[in-house]
């Protein structure tokens, strides 16, 4: 079934016994994250802002994606569904692994930059002290890198 409302920026929903608010998020993960708020049960499903264990991957934008985490980090749950991970978490599990994760890339990169390094070289460096902490790290992190580079250059 296709979407019949586009959601701009919040959408509160009343189907009886539950209530929801979907919000857009800024750019983070990818250009089109949402998240839904269950206000009876105090859940927040987080889709793919949120992955555990298994590495994140950066289709939008790091730099966004730093701030919606502290945004997040900051809205009052009982519990956050992440898209990849267990049924439920409370937030600081959810969000502080991958706040950690894209902070020691974004910072990397940066030096990268500044040392006037390559793409490909910085691929090869970058973020490698997370590498034992993330599943499918090596399936993932080159691009997550190469993603983050090509943002961060610009800044």
């Amino acid at each position: 079934m296709l979407p019949t409302e586009v959601v701009t920026d919040t959408l509160d929903l009343d189907l009886g016994a539950r209530k929801i608010t979907l919000r857009a998020r800024p750019t983070a993960h990818t250009d089109n994250d949402l998240t839904i708020f269950d206000q009876i049960t105090q859940t927040l499903l987080l889709g793919d802002l949120a992955f555990s264990a298994r590495i994140p991957t950066i289709d939008g934008s790091i730099v966004g994606w730093l701030k919606v985490i502290k945004e997040l980090k900051s809205e009052s749950t009982a519990r956050v569904v992440p898209g990849h991970g267990p049924p439920s978490m409370e937030m600081s599990a959810a969000m502080g692994p991958m706040e950690r994760y894209l902070t020691v890339v974004a910072n990397d990169v940066r030096a990268a930059i500044k040392d006037g390094k390559t793409i490909m070289q910085a691929t090869e460096t970058a973020g490698l002290s997370e590498k034992d902490k993330w599943l499918l790290f090596d399936d993932n992190h080159k691009r997550n890198v190469t993603a983050a580079f090509a943002e961060l250059e610009w800044e």
